[in-house]
């Protein structure tokens, strides 16, 4: 497998891991955090939807919060992260929004199991985590011509209000562009729209991404990106990207059942 070159400013004295969508995943989580190896030098990084279609996620948020203990730990916002917030806002400011969201059946059950830290844990995601030292960024989804705004950056979705950043909200739930590089929404793609990933000239450097899933045991690799959700909750696998001095490796495991139907 050809792999994309990653130039160091300097040495990185710790290992920098992101992990793909775990879905509620929670058995193939443990089973890869175990092969990990976790060090207390490690810098971890959950690359999005850690909740929804997989059988525990509950589970997978309280696991999430008890590795902050253990070593550096960061969440990049996914769009299902991104909806479960909004469906809080709406039942925090009592406009009975919430009953109009669609796809909202497992938040209920989350509200009922997740104490506040554990929410606020959530809050504090990243819409992008970048690491200048090495010149990545983990976003969940993509970028697009909507950004209207320096990239790349490390804003958390506790501290910045997307309506400020126009564009901000699309990087959790980008895949497909139009030829003049706007977002297409889900299903509504045309032959002439492309993968975001294939069209992505680097120029923000290394881009490592969740939301799109690839049912393949190895993470899709485009010119200056990587997709490391392999489908894990779909029976896919759960993988983990290590950079470590400037080398690139991946660790993963098989999915011990099929939680969601792929679409």
């Amino acid at each position: 497998m050809e792999l994309i070159k990653i130039f160091l400013k300097s040495p990185m004295p710790t290992r920098l891991i992101f992990i793909g969508d775990v879905h509620g995943c929670i058995r193939e989580l443990d089973q890869l955090l175990e092969k990990l190896s976790l060090r207390q030098t490690d810098t971890l990084v959950f690359i999005g939807d850690l909740i929804d279609k997989g059988p525990d996620s509950p589970a997978v948020v309280k696991r999430f919060y008890e590795l902050r203990s253990q070593c550096n730990v960061s969440l990049v916002l996914g769009n299902h992260e991104e909806k479960f917030l909004r469906y809080l806002k709406y039942i925090e400011s009592g406009s009975g929004k919430e009953k109009e969201m669609k796809g909202t059946t497992e938040f209920p059950n989350l509200c009922a199991k997740l104490v506040p830290y554990e929410i606020a844990a959530i809050k504090d995601a990243y819409f992008s985590l970048h690491f200048p030292d090495c010149s990545i960024t983990g976003i969940h989804g993509g970028i697009s011509n909507e950004l209207k705004y320096e990239f790349p950056f490390s804003y958390q979705y506790s501290k910045h209000n997307p309506k400020d950043f126009k564009g901000l909200d699309l990087i959790t739930k980008t895949r497909f562009l139009s030829p003049n590089g706007k977002f297409v929404g889900l299903g509504e793609e045309q032959e002439t729209d492309k993968f975001w990933a294939e069209t992505y000239d680097g120029r923000y450097g290394t881009m490592v991404f969740g939301h799109q899933p690839f049912l393949q045991e190895n993470p899709m690799i485009f010119p200056h990106a990587y997709g490391i959700d392999t489908a894990c909750v779909f029976g896919g696998w759960l993988t983990a990207m290590i950079l470590e001095n400037s080398a690139i490796s991946f660790v993963n495991v098989k999915a011990l059942d099929a939680y969601a139907e792929m679409r």
